[in-house]
């Protein structure tokens, strides 16, 4: 499977560790940034680059560290089509999947260790968003308008040519 990866320096270690492991069963990783830990680059610039990677279809799924994974999320957030969580267990990332349908996952650094994040990432991944039988669809419909408005708000940022890489 092809995923989505970035981070800025106080996420890198994470990142790495995390790209190493998917690497070793298979999955091909498309790497947004940053590249270098002697580079500091803004967290709304990688959160940009992940969410217009998801949008452009180059993968289904992203994942996106920090220091906290707060940062990253609601950054994502602000991009229509990105469905991001801060996760730190491997139960609410499966959660988040098959509930929720998010597809960017988020984790920080300085709260989650690279043998948790791996396992937290595993099970992202494998888990499948199941549509909740008895949610009304007008429920469903508003739930669905009220995300996509939410998420506007980062290409409303780059249509105004707010700076954030």
């Amino acid at each position: 499977m092809k995923i989505i990866m970035g981070s800025v320096v106080k996420g890198f270690a994470l990142k790495t560790a995390i790209r190493k492991h998917l690497e070793k069963q298979g999955h091909e990783i498309i790497d947004v940034g940053c590249y270098d830990v002697d580079k500091f680059v803004k967290f709304p610039s990688i959160g940009e680059r992940v969410a217009k990677a998801l949008n452009e279809g180059k993968a289904k799924l992203a994942i996106n560290c920090c220091g906290s994974g707060t940062g990253a999320s609601i950054t994502a957030n602000k991009f229509k089509g990105v469905s991001a969580i801060s996760c730190e267990s491997v139960q609410t990332a499966k959660l988040a999947r098959v509930v929720n349908d998010a597809n960017c996952l988020c984790m920080g650094e300085g709260i989650v260790s690279a043998e948790l994040g791996c396992e937290i990432a595993d099970a992202f991944i494998s888990a499948e968003f199941q549509k909740m039988e008895g949610i009304p669809q007008n429920i469903l419909d508003f739930w669905k308008e009220a995300r996509d408005e939410a998420m506007s708000r980062g290409d409303i940022a780059v249509e105004r040519k707010i700076e954030t890489l």
